[in-house]
């Protein structure tokens, strides 16, 4: 039920009112699972694979794709294996969509947040491999579905600007600085409608770095310190440090 109501475009906030308490307790190891891949941490995805994978044996295989999903990131997060790593996201996505060919999107399908994660994840290694435009028409799928099919909740929220903020770098890194700087403003635009504080700095040095593409050094300058000044705020000194380190290899930018 709570896969149908994702694919309408909506979360399902009555889900634990119709459940079991065995279905809640997996649900709720499932939602963790997901927090942990969503923060990256690699030893808490590794806790909790093992506490879903003991929950999971009796189940349906639909219960098994997030855990796929997860061993997937720890193949490419821990072991540095990004074919293992694609092969357990696969694996993962051809639970629900057996179509997908991990490159050509499938835009009649609807999608579930798990399958919007994992064709993510899919486009990420994409990059990893030197297929950049084939991890923007990947992003870009996801992107315009955001736009048009699903409703604003948490969910969109936390996962829209991760997908902007993605394609702005994508495109940047080909070149692309004018559609680079369009994907980092909208970026901002909504973090700033919907409250999203983590992807906000990051789209604002996004920006900076897209406008110096673009050769407008000033107002790229005013972007990155603003950035800096942000994270400094946030205490999150190694991003500060990599856009120190990037301004003066690239442009002799001192801060």
């Amino acid at each position: 039920m709570e896969k149908l109501f994702e694919r309408l475009g909506t979360e399902n906030n009555l889900f634990n009112t119709f459940v079991n308490r065995e279905e809640m307790e997996l649900y709720s190891a499932i939602q963790e699972l997901i927090r942990n891949i969503t923060d990256q941490d690699v030893s808490k995805i590794e806790t909790q694979v093992e506490i879903v994978e003991k929950m999971t044996k009796e189940t349906s295989v639909l219960e098994n794709q997030c855990l796929y999903f997860a061993k997937g990131e720890l193949s490419r997060q821990r072991d540095k294996n990004n074919e293992k790593a694609m092969e357990l996201y696969m694996k993962a996505i051809h639970i629900t969509l057996p179509d997908f060919d991990g490159k050509n999107p499938l835009r009649k399908n609807l999608l579930t947040f798990d399958e919007i994660m994992i064709i993510n994840a899919i486009a990420i290694l994409h990059v990893n491999n030197d297929e950049i435009m084939t991890a923007i028409q990947l992003d870009m799928w996801l992107k315009e579905y955001m736009e048009n099919k699903l409703v604003d909740g948490k969910t969109k929220t936390a996962k829209y600007p991760m997908i902007l903020y993605n394609l702005s770098c994508w495109l940047d890194d080909e070149e692309y600085h004018k559609e680079s700087l369009e994907m980092a403003e909208q970026g901002l635009e909504f973090c700033v409608k919907y409250g999203n504080l983590f992807f906000f700095p990051i789209l604002v040095a996004n920006k900076g770095v897209a406008l110096a593409g673009l050769g407008k050094m000033e107002e790229a300058k005013e972007q990155l310190h603003q950035a800096i000044v942000i994270f400094k705020s946030m205490k999150q000194n190694d991003h500060i440090q990599l856009i120190i380190d990037w301004c003066r290899a690239n442009y002799g930018i001192e801060f």
